[in-house]
């Protein structure tokens, strides 16, 4: 149901003014305060180092080093958090309804996009909505153009807002050509409204573009929260703790590099030569490439004297970036080889996984942390898809998550096929034990079938024997509205 409205209601007003304030706060921040716009630089490697200013010295600037340690750190965790499949609840077979509203919104790619963005500005947000067809739309937003607030009491979510600045997004006539005009799509309990102002010279009124009273069970912005606390359930940057190292690392390769620049090639000195010494025999000065290959060394002034300095030793840079590394290293608890070239040289695999513990563990950390989260978007997209209504059965969704560990095919292999001989595992659930994508195994089970000739007689049966208002499986369940499992034969 779509409604127009003049201007906004003093509360709402107050809650956009609110919410945008805040998003400037966040990104105006110092990076200690977890500031994004600086976050932002620090991922892109396009945040020099912070120094008092003597160990570069004039018309070098060019020498300053960014390392990308900070990216390293988010990208370690997020390479390995990949969405596999969604089941109706712990023990079922993974949803083919819910997969295909996840596959529809591009989320395969853009939940990768939205894991990234809480990692490094510590937090980032998914909406629900519906397309032009009206079918379940769900987008991924950045933490840089959208803020929210919490309930005190539930902790649920109770106003969001996602501001943009950009002419085109607005679509009354007077605000087209601006290049102040400022955007927001605020979202309410069982509401969105869409407004727009002119920040130009003094800041105008909110102008009420759109108002849709949808009537969702909640607000459709889901935040998705990295190392959240109770005092600062914001989030905060997985990088936050890697660069003041990245930064004093930093410092030294710039140091090495300048010693190079200046010391470590030997330099050489020449005592007791006029400048008749360097210049040829029709009095022209000697190029600067000739003395340096060397033809200063033949003097006809037999009182002057020529040398070299020795060389400057760069192992002690060498040692301190190594150093650095191996406290980045520690800090993330992440193999020394992530941070350091060379760092290490694990026996074995079992010392692989070994060094690989702690980052395992905080990528299943992540996976707990990102999943209530998706869970909750998903039902929305299902009360959606049903015209309104949330199917029964729907409180105990669970998201299949990858591996997060590295073991070989072989090894998981092995371990599948002891469990399965020794009954712990049924053999239909080996190619999930696996790891195999949900459209491997749905194939694997196929062709299982197509091999069996009782498979498919039962298969037929069972269709023949159905009753037409009695849907077959959970996931028919799920699109019928009903939810229930079909009754089983006793």
């Amino acid at each position: 149901m779509t409604t127009l409205a003049d201007r906004l209601t003093d509360e709402e007003e107050r809650t956009l003014n609110r919410l945008h304030q805040r998003l400037l706060n966040a990104r105006a921040a110092s990076v200690h305060s977890g500031g994004l716009d600086i976050l932002g630089r620090y991922y892109d490697a396009d945040r020099y180092m912070r120094s008092i200013g003597l160990n570069v010295p004039p018309g070098y600037e060019d020498l300053r080093t960014v390392i990308a340690w900070p990216a390293q750190a988010a990208d370690t965790i997020e390479e390995r958090l990949d969405v596999e499949g969604i089941r109706t609840s712990t023990t079922d077979a993974p949803s083919e309804v819910l997969w295909d509203i996840w596959q529809a919104s591009g989320l395969d790619e853009e939940s990768q996009l939205a894991h990234a963005d809480a990692l490094i500005y510590g937090r980032s947000y998914v909406v629900v909505g519906t397309d032009h067809s009206g079918d379940p739309a769900i987008t991924v937003e950045s933490p840089l153009w959208m803020a929210h607030e919490r309930d005190p009491l539930t902790r649920q979510v109770r106003a969001a807002a996602r501001f943009v600045q950009d002419p085109r997004e607005v679509d009354l006539p007077q605000y087209a050509r601006s290049t102040t005009a400022v955007a927001a799509s605020l979202f309410l309990p069982g509401q969105t409204v869409q407004v727009v102002r002119d920040d130009g010279g003094e800041a105008g009124a909110w102008v009420v573009v759109d108002r849709d009273v949808h009537g969702m069970p909640q607000v459709p912005v889901v935040p998705l929260v990295n190392r959240p606390r109770v005092a600062d359930r914001a989030g905060r940057s997985e990088m936050l703790r890697v660069i003041p190292v990245a930064d004093a690392c930093c410092r030294a390769i710039t140091n090495m590099q300048i010693a190079t620049e200046f010391q470590a090639v030997p330099q050489r000195y020449i005592l007791g030569a006029s400048q008749e010494d360097f210049e040829d025999a029709d009095g022209n000065p000697v190029p600067a490439w000739e003395a340096y290959l060397g033809r200063v060394w033949a003097l006809a002034n037999d009182q002057a004297k020529a040398g070299q300095f020795p060389a400057a030793e760069l192992r002690n840079f060498t040692e301190a970036i190594t150093a650095y590394g191996k406290i980045a290293a520690s800090l993330q608890g992440v193999p020394l080889s992530y941070f350091a070239v060379g760092g290490d040289n694990p026996a074995s695999a079992d010392a692989i996984r070994a060094e690989e513990a702690r980052l395992v563990k905080a990528c299943e950390r992540r996976q707990r942390a990102f999943g209530g989260p998706w869970e909750q978007v998903m039902r929305l997209a299902i009360w959606i898809a049903e015209g309104g209504t949330l199917p029964q059965g729907l409180d105990r969704l669970a998201l299949v998550w990858r591996d997060p560990s590295t073991p070989t095919m072989a090894a998981k292999a092995d371990y599948v096929s002891k469990m399965v001989a020794a009954g712990v595992f049924p053999p239909a659930y080996g190619p999930e034990a696996l790891g195999l994508p949900v459209s491997e195994q749905e194939r694997i089970a196929e062709l299982w079938r197509e091999a069996d000739p009782a498979a498919r007689l039962a298969a037929s049966l069972d269709r023949a024997s159905r009753t037409p208002t009695q849907p077959a499986t959970a996931d028919e369940g799920v699109a019928h509205g009903t939810g229930q499992q079909p009754p089983t034969a006793g």
